[in-house]
């Protein structure tokens, strides 16, 4: 009856940070929840000038404070996202926990850009669960993250992180990898397929060559 739609309760959008954290950029992603469902509705990228191991601290603040202020921009005025998940390297962990050293680093970029964080999560194992949501089993593969001037290769078995190991772009990015990959101290046959991350271009056919 129409007499009741006055004790509806209004449902109340609620909005969260995830600040990806990558080599050489961070980027900023605002997701909406509303009744359970979750969608983006606001990102932008920003660059370091250097790797993000390199960056100073102002940098970095300064870097994370373009990105979270472009993906902000399609909020109303009076909403600001403070609830933050930050996205990290698997480098930047250790036991399930981040390291002392950037663990200092968010702090002071929390602190200075007003976030609250929320939890953390590593981006290889992001990659790999929704991997295995999708087919519906623990995926083994090569992820090789395919940036500017870098590549992260990273091992998957049975959905676990084995070793991550980074390089500098050398020759091509196929010939960096395989490069990468004899390094790995892994005695074991490595698994066939390679799952090729943030590649701008379609690499599978230098990959196969």
């Amino acid at each position: 009856l129409p007499f009741f739609n006055k004790f509806k309760k209004k449902i109340v959008p609620l909005h969260y940070l995830v600040l990806v954290l990558r080599d050489e950029k961070a980027e900023a992603v605002i997701f909406e929840e509303i009744g359970g469902k979750v969608k983006i509705i606001g990102q932008k990228e920003e660059h370091f000038s250097n790797s993000i191991d390199e960056t100073s601290s102002e940098e970095f603040v300064q870097t994370l404070d373009k990105a979270i202020s472009h993906a902000e921009s399609t909020l109303p005025e009076n909403i600001q996202t403070q609830k933050t998940i930050f996205g990290v390297k698997e480098n930047w962990t250790d036991n399930d926990q981040i390291k002392k050293e950037y663990l200092g680093k968010l702090k002071k970029a929390s602190q200075e850009l007003g976030l609250t964080p929320i939890g953390f999560l590593v981006i290889s194992q992001s990659i790999s669960h929704l991997l295995a949501k999708e087919e519906g089993a623990p995926v083994s593969a090569i992820l090789a993250e395919v940036n500017k001037k870098t590549v992260t290769v990273t091992l998957l078995r049975a959905g676990k992180t084995i070793e991550t190991k980074s390089s500098e772009i050398h020759e091509s990015i196929p010939f960096t990898v395989d490069t990468i990959l004899k390094h790995f101290n892994i005695p074991e046959i490595l698994p066939s397929r390679i799952i090729i991350f943030n590649g701008k271009e379609d690499l599978s056919q230098e990959f196969i060559s």
